[in-house]
């Protein structure tokens, strides 16, 4: 052991990195211990050197010497430090090689600096990708955000109350992985119904949102490297999952007519998977057209490939008449069915589900069961009675109109208002619709960092491309909020981009 005549010099370098490292949160042994094993591990305290007694530690950081005793007691039990009686305390010499990050190597799961933390291949995609964010709060003009303000809530906390009062203790248990048995089977109703969804109970999964869905279909069905056909814009949420899982993004152009399937195919006929939002295009709100329905159909049973159908604001058409879902025209059984009760009900119900044929339930339900375990009880039986009494149903068709009247308030005012900079998409149907700026050497980021400033809300449309032609725009919001909202919001808006 080499010892340090400068225990005061030490002594200077760990009040420095307690400074530095300090956590008033924290009891002070705490924060000496850590200042102490960052100066370790960060090369400041180098293997051998002698560290001050715990007399003189607690004088120099006036500290009592028990909080000097515990941090030092701590390190050694770690190996950190060597303590000698008689001769002092010191760093491990083994440290070097055992410990310390080399350069340009951080240590797995730790910040060294600004570095970022050694990630498996999957982590890095991931990150890079970026994650999913929906908004916390209602502004002008937030999407995707149902009227809060016309639920039946007070229906909602009857059911809730009834379960909660007489349900026993079942609530309170671990659910069933793959769902409650009442639930599946009225959602199963209600798919075959409205949706023409040719499903039962047995094939529906009960999830906690469309992404986790998502994350589960990347998991069971996809290799790394494995194509998937996305559409080009298509939701962010879709991309980040079948990226996380090492899959090769294909971005399908998109016309009036939905994905432009033959373009998909010439690009990648052996995709392992396609991603289609059929009923009401994210962003852009085509339906996507009958003869290309049946040519995803064919190509995925050509191909033994998989179709995944995110059916997720199906229940609000205003013009026309949902077309049916594809799941219904599919007779190979190729189709992974995705539906959400976010978008219908209200974002923190938590509930949504998976239609998949019955050969992967339960592979898929096993996979569930690794990923969380279960969704809610009590809230599924209280969904469940939420459908079977009619409460569902008639809340769809009050907010169908609610929602109809809502958009054309909001083209009126974005018409009038912001024309001449902003052009709407048809919106036939869904809780927002795209706009694009008109001249599109404007920067959408721009124009949606002055808006958030004014308090608007304004989701970029050139984020939710991957392909090579991008548009500039936004994903404006305008089912949930009331007329005096948006046109307050509009006249906002219109200062903001002149």
């Amino acid at each position: 052991m080499k010892s340090s005549s400068g225990s005061r010099a030490i002594a200077g370098v760990l009040l420095t990195l307690l400074e530095k490292n300090g956590d008033t949160r924290m009891a002070l042994s705490i924060q000496v211990y850590r200042a102490i094993r960052s100066g370790i591990l960060d090369g400041s305290l180098r293997p051998g050197d002698r560290l001050p007694s715990t007399r003189a530690l607690a004088a120099d950081l006036a500290v009592s010497r028990s909080t000097a005793e515990s941090a030092y007691a701590q390190l050694e039990d770690e190996g950190y430090l060597i303590r000698q009686t008689g001769s002092g305390s010191f760093v491990g010499t083994g440290i070097a090689q055992d410990v310390r990050a080399r350069p340009g190597k951080p240590i797995r799961g730790s910040y060294a600096g600004t570095s970022i933390p050694e990630l498996s291949e999957r982590g890095q995609q991931i990150a890079v990708m970026g994650g999913c964010t929906d908004a916390s709060q209602l502004r002008a003009f937030s999407a995707g955000m149902p009227a809060l303000d016309s639920f039946p809530i007070a229906i909602w906390q009857r059911l809730l109350s009834r379960h909660a009062r007489h349900g026993s203790d079942a609530w309170m248990m671990n659910g069933d992985p793959q769902g409650s048995p009442l639930l599946r089977e009225s959602i199963a109703q209600y798919l075959s119904l409205s949706r023409g969804v040719d499903c039962d109970a047995g094939q529906v999964i009960v999830l906690t949102s469309s992404q986790q869905a998502l994350t589960l279909i990347s998991m069971m069905m996809l290799d790394a490297g494995d194509a998937v056909w996305i559409e080009d814009p298509g939701y962010r949420g879709a991309q980040t999952a079948f990226a996380g899982a090492g899959a090769h993004l294909i971005p399908v152009p998109v016309d009036e007519q939905g994905m432009m399937v033959d373009a998909a195919i010439g690009m990648a006929s052996d995709a392992r998977l396609a991603y289609v939002t059929p009923s009401h295009q994210y962003p852009l709100g085509m339906t996507l057209c009958l003869p290309r329905r049946l040519q995803l159909i064919e190509w995925a049973r050509a191909a033994n490939a998989w179709i995944v159908e995110d059916d997720y604001d199906s229940e609000f058409h205003y013009d026309t008449r949902p077309v049916a879902a594809i799941h219904g025209l599919d007779p190979h059984q190729r189709v992974l069915y995705i539906g959400t009760f976010s978008k219908v009900l209200f974002p923190g119900i938590r509930l949504a589900y998976l239609v998949v044929p019955k050969p992967l339930v339960d592979p898929f339900v096993m996979a569930r069961s690794q990923v969380d375990g279960h969704t809610s009880p009590l809230m599924q039986a209280v969904l469940a009675d939420f459908i079977r009494e009619g409460h569902f149903m008639a809340h769809v068709r009050r907010m169908r109109e609610l929602y109809r009247a809502r958009r054309d308030i909001f083209m009126e005012e974005l018409e009038r208002q912001v024309g001449e900079r902003l052009q709407a998409q048809p919106a036939s149907g869904g809780l927002q619709t795209a706009c694009l700026l008109r001249d599109q050497r404007l920067s959408d980021k721009r124009i949606s960092g002055m808006a958030s400033d004014a308090g608007i809300d304004m989701p970029l449309l050139s984020r939710l491309y991957r392909g090579a032609d991008i548009r500039n725009g936004f994903v404006m919001g305008f089912s949930a909020l009331q007329p005096g909202e948006i046109r307050m919001g509009m006249k906002r808006l219109a200062k903001v981009i002149g």
